[in-house]
């Protein structure tokens, strides 16, 4: 899990590189989430203001929170508000 994250950072500059387990099932998730939010007749506005549950700390799960987490800071500007709607459990539930 770990070495994903770390090859994916280390070579981001020099190769093009995708990951499915962390960009692939990210991209699929996030556009589930936002699709969620238009589902309720919301605006995507509205996205930062939902409180996000991710069960899994593996990679995919994580890539995941990331994901969602890099999308609301780009809807805000502001990783605080990111950081206070998102959830991660693993499987000790911790």
């Amino acid at each position: 899990m770990k070495w994903a994250f770390e090859t994916l950072k280390r070579y981001r500059e020099r190769f093009c590189m995708f990951n499915d387990d962390v960009q692939g099932t990210a991209g699929v998730a996030l556009a589930g989430l936002l699709g969620t939010v238009r589902a309720q007749r919301r605006s995507l506005d509205d996205f930062p203001n939902h409180k996000i549950v991710v069960v899994g700390a593996g990679s995919a799960g994580l890539g995941v929170l990331s994901m969602a987490i890099q999308a609301v800071v780009r809807m805000t500007g502001n990783a605080e508000i990111a950081a206070q709607n998102f959830f991660l459990l693993n499987k000790d539930v911790e």
